[in-house]
Order: structure tokens, then C-alpha cells, then sequence
């Protein structure tokens, strides 16, 4: 990892994203609403109005859950950083917090790859710590504010309280994982439990634009009224009408903070 790796310090609450990115995701998202918006219109100009504006919303709708996932991610590399730090100051060892702090960043980094968050981050405590005489308190506080993850805010605010007014720091920092812990297991499980609700979910939102393509693709002109008339274009829109709303929930349904 690069010092200029290490030196970045990322708000994890914001969007993250390179230019390129977006302008993939975009690319993505728009060609599918459009191939949508065309097996329920056969419209070339209603796929492309439709793929043009839908696809800015959606993309900003995947920003956010690649933003939330990173937030997630950094909340589970985080669990595993206070496991290897409780372990260090536990036991009788007399090992300081700073010296359990800048010996997590070895076994992180075989844990985790080198560029993970979570190296990166740990890393930056220690170099502020090391070269800027900047307290480690100072440095979780400042992860905690840019992470917006509150239980790396909740372990700055304990560290800053205690540190160097109790024997039993090794304890605590037990207590702290543990309850930390407790919290991902929770999550997982919820996650778990609606995993396959999730996929079934989705399979509904197919099943009808499979329907659609197959009869139109047969040639019986069974579904040649709905591309033609009031009453058709009416119908068309209704079903694309479900089909976007219940997308909405679906996805909303699955947010889950705990």
C-alpha cells in the first residue's frame, strides 16, 4: 500500500464512486429500464425517454447501496480488529493498547488484503500516532465521525473515557467486541432469513417480462391490442406501472439496520 493509500481519509456516508463507475452503472441500468419500457411498449423513443431518465435514479439508488455496503463491510473488518486487539491486552500479556493497536495491522493484513478499509484506516491512526503525535482516541473519533458506523463511534467514545483510568481496559475492550459482535450476528441472520424472500421476490419481477416476450415472440398476435389503442397502452402502462413500484418495495424492504 502507497503512503498516498494510506493517507486518504474517505467519508464513508458519501459517494465513493469514480466518474467511470457511474458512468458505467448508468450505461447499465438505462439499457435495461429501456429493454423494459420496450417489451411493454415496443416504442424504440419510450425505451430511450424511459432508459434515459429512469437510469439517473436507479444509478443514484446503486451508489447508495455501494456506499452502504462499504459502511457494512468496514463495521465487520472493524469486529475483527477489536478480536485481535482484546486478544493482545487480555491474558496478562502487559501489552499497551497503542502496541495492540499497531500490531493489529499484521495479522489485518493477512485477514484482509493490504488496500482493505480497514488497514488503511488502522494504519493511519498509527502513522498520525507515530509522526504527528496526534492520540489514538483522537484518530477512532475522527473514523468514527467520517465512517457515520456507530459502533466504531461507540468504541472511540468508550477508549477516550477509560484510557488511562482503568486497570480493567482489556475487559472492557471484550465487552465492547462482544457487544459489537453480538450486533453483525443479528444482522446476519435477519439478512439470512430473507435471502431467499429476496430472490423470490425478484423471480415474480421477471416472470412477467418473460411471459410478454414469449407470447409476442410466438406470432399469435394475442398481445397485438395491448401495443395498440387507448385501452392497450393503458394496460401497458398499468403492468409497467407494478413492475417499477414493486422493484421499489422489494428493494426497500430488504434495507435492514439494526
Amino acid at each position: 500500500m502507497s503512503q498516498d493509500q494510506v493517507k486518504r481519509r474517505i467519508k464513508y456516508y458519501e459517494d465513493n464512486m469514480t466518474k467511470v463507475q457511474h458512468i458505467a452503472a448508468y450505461v447499465i441500468f438505462a439499457i435495461l429500464i429501456g429493454a423494459i419500457f420496450y417489451i411493454y411498449y415496443h416504442s424504440v423513443i419510450a425505451a430511450v425517454i424511459g432508459g434515459v431518465i429512469l437510469g439517473v435514479f436507479q444509478e443514484k439508488n446503486y451508489a447508495g447501496s455501494v456506499m452502504r455496503k462499504r459502511q457494512n463491510n468496514l463495521r465487520l473488518q472493524f469486529k475483527e480488529f477489536l478480536d485481535i486487539i482484546s486478544i493482545s491486552i487480555s491474558g496478562g500479556s502487559g501489552q499497551t493498547m497503542e502496541n495492540a493497536i499497531r500490531g493489529s495491522i499484521r495479522e489485518l493484513k493477512m485477514m484482509f488484503n493490504e488496500d482493505s478499509d480497514i488497514v488503511r484506516e488502522i494504519s493511519l491512526i498509527v502513522s498520525d500516532f507515530d509522526h504527528a503525535n496526534i492520540p489514538m482516541t483522537q484518530g477512532f473519533q475522527e473514523l468514527g465521525e467520517r465512517s457515520d458506523v456507530d459502533d466504531i463511534t461507540s468504541f472511540a467514545t468508550i477508549y477516550k473515557t477509560i484510557e488511562g483510568k482503568s486497570s480493567d481496559f482489556g475487559y472492557i475492550v471484550s465487552q465492547t467486541r462482544d457487544i459489537i459482535k453480538d450486533k453483525v450476528e443479528i444482522t446476519q441472520e435477519i439478512e439470512t432469513s430473507i435471502s431467499s424472500a429476496k430472490s423470490e421476490a425478484y423471480m415474480m419481477l421477471v416472470l412477467p417480462l418473460v411471459l410478454i416476450v414469449l407470447m409476442t415472440s410466438m406470432g399469435s398476435g394475442f398481445l397485438d391490442s395491448m401495443y395498440s389503442g387507448i385501452a392497450g397502452r393503458g394496460s401497458a402502462t398499468f403492468g409497467l406501472v407494478c413492475t417499477l413500484a414493486s422493484y421499489v418495495i422489494a428493494t426497500r424492504a430488504t434495507e435492514i439496520q439494526v
